[in-house]
């Protein structure tokens, strides 16, 4: 019981901290090139965050 607790209270703890460093976290990630590369791919492959880039790029909506 206790031991489950504790892990809940630790994954909330970095959880909390990500989110606060969110921004360096982020910057820190897109330093790599190949990190860089890995996650706009990814985040392209994403249907949403593709449409959403080929209207701001076309201009249309």
């Amino acid at each position: 019981m206790w031991k489950m607790v504790l892990q809940i209270f630790a994954i909330g703890a970095v959880v909390y901290v990500g989110y606060q460093n969110r921004y360096r976290l982020l910057n820190v990630a897109l330093s790599s090139g190949a990190l860089r590369r890995f996650l706009v791919t990814r985040s392209l492959d994403l249907p949403v965050v593709r449409d959403r880039m080929m209207q701001s790029v076309l201009g249309r909506g």
